[in-house]
């Protein structure tokens, strides 16, 4: 167990923020590290590629949609 010093503002926050959520001061402070944590987690390239939308353009055989377009130029 440590002892952390905090200003009295910061203390009185804690407590109602502790009251309100029927938890102890510590376990709120436990809570909140947690989600800190969570939050910094890193964010996955192949997360962001399933986010984006489904362009039309890019639908198909690359090498089909390469052979049309350079049969357009002949």
């Amino acid at each position: 167990m440590q002892t952390v010093q905090i200003s009295d503002q910061a203390a009185t926050q804690l407590n109602e923020m502790a009251t309100k959520k029927h938890i102890s001061t510590s376990a709120l402070i436990e809570q909140l590290i947690k989600n800190e944590n969570e939050e910094k987690q890193p964010i996955l390239l192949t997360d962001v590629i399933k986010a984006l939308p489904t362009i039309n353009v890019f639908k198909g055989d690359p090498v089909e949609i390469q052979r049309k377009m350079r049969d357009e130029w002949n």
